[in-house]
């Protein structure tokens, strides 16, 4: 999609995205929610401050206004330097949400709008995707993002598929339980993505942790590691590792819940 050419559908898209429901991790309040819409966003090396300062004044109308459509955002500190803004569903009839259907938005639609557009402005593309998470072979929401996640992106061999998944769920997240980390997540990917292709984000708080391993890795002898490494690639035909950042002043969230 050739966002300059197409600006006011674009602009419309994007107020889908981030207003309508757009980690990577989800927020506290939404335990149940499975389907997982992640866009990605290549903002202009001259304009990241706009983009910032731009994000956080669309926040705060949404804090304002006291919508619960939240989102996090996070940025890319390995591959592409990009943003990520992602945002849970519970359900897919959540995604036909729009600015003119939310009555605590009705006051701020135009103001939201003329946001929407200047973040477009500070970018030079975006895309987004649909993931849905597969609770059997994910932990449960640890309730604070991160300060950083790794995310696998897994190609899978098509007659292996299954099997892939049977190793998450039988090696990998026992694994991962017994490391004792906090948060991780396995997602099948549904709209924008390969049908073969499986996310597997895994949080951390530093690259010091990265020295003693995280994940299954940290729940696994050297001895099984390499073996689970050794299968692993038997099933896929290829895999990447990237490294996000949490932005906090970037994110939308809802308050802590009372202990």
């Amino acid at each position: 999609m050739i966002w300059i050419e197409r600006r006011f559908f674009c602009l419309c898209i994007f107020a889908m995205a981030v207003v309508a429901a757009l980690t990577l991790v989800t927020p506290a309040c939404a335990q149940d929610a499975t389907i997982r819409s992640v866009t990605f966003y290549t903002v202009k090396p001259d304009r990241v401050g706009d983009f910032q300062a731009e994000i956080k004044e669309y926040n705060a109308i949404l804090a304002k206004a006291g919508s619960d459509r939240y989102s996090s955002m996070w940025v890319g500190v390995t591959g592409a330097h990009e943003y990520a803004r992602v945002q849970v569903y519970t359900k897919w009839a959540d995604l036909d949400a729009s600015i003119d259907s939310d009555p605590k938005l009705k006051d701020q639609a135009v103001d939201l709008a003329r946001i929407s557009l200047r973040i477009i402005d500070c970018t030079e593309s975006w895309h987004r995707s649909i993931e849905m998470i597969v609770p059997e072979l994910s932990l449960p929401e640890s309730g604070a993002p991160p300060k950083m996640i790794r995310v696998l992106i897994t190609q899978v061999r098509p007659d292996k598929y299954q099997e892939y998944l049977d190793l998450v769920k039988n090696v990998i997240l026992p694994a991962v339980k017994k490391a004792g980390t906090k948060d991780f997540s396995v997602a099948e990917a549904s709209l924008g993505g390969s049908s073969l292709q499986v996310t597997s984000v895994t949080g951390f708080n530093s690259w010091a942790d990265l020295d003693a391993g995280i994940g299954a890795q940290a729940g696994l002898s050297k001895e099984d590691y390499r073996a689970l490494r050794d299968k692993a690639r038997t099933l896929i035909t290829q895999s990447e590792f990237d490294v996000y950042r949490y932005e906090p002043d970037e994110s939308y969230l809802p308050p802590p819940a009372a202990k």
